[in-house]
């Protein structure tokens, strides 16, 4: 390799401040998977209600049973779409991190 001094340092300072900043988005993202988890768990729940009890309880209101539909701003779970929707968005997002995992592992990807 013929390289001056002045060009060796540059890179290794490059390099550097690269690896820096992985060691900075590191807890981020272990944080982040830590919450992919959890949100695996609520998503789950939310799938039980939905298979099992969505219906019943849609129906019940429908037919007059007085409870509070009102929340705090976002859509109510018994609303038409608003748990369909969050099962589309968990899974869009499912695929975004395995294609994102499998980019990272694949062999092909290394320089």
């Amino acid at each position: 390799m013929n390289i001056t001094p002045e060009q060796a340092q540059r890179r290794i300072d490059e390099i550097q401040a690269l690896y820096r900043r992985w060691l900075d988005l590191l807890p981020a993202l272990e944080d982040a998977q830590a919450q992919w988890r959890q949100a695996a768990d609520i998503m789950a729940e939310l799938d039980r209600f939905y298979a099992t009890e969505y219906m019943p309880y849609c129906n019940a209101v429908s037919d007059g049973l007085p409870v509070s539909l009102h929340t705090q701003g976002e859509y109510s779970v018994l609303s038409e779409d608003a748990l369909f929707n969050a099962f589309g968005d968990h899974y869009r997002i499912a695929w975004q991190w395995l294609r994102l995992a499998t980019a990272a592992l694949d062999p092909d990807n290394r320089a």
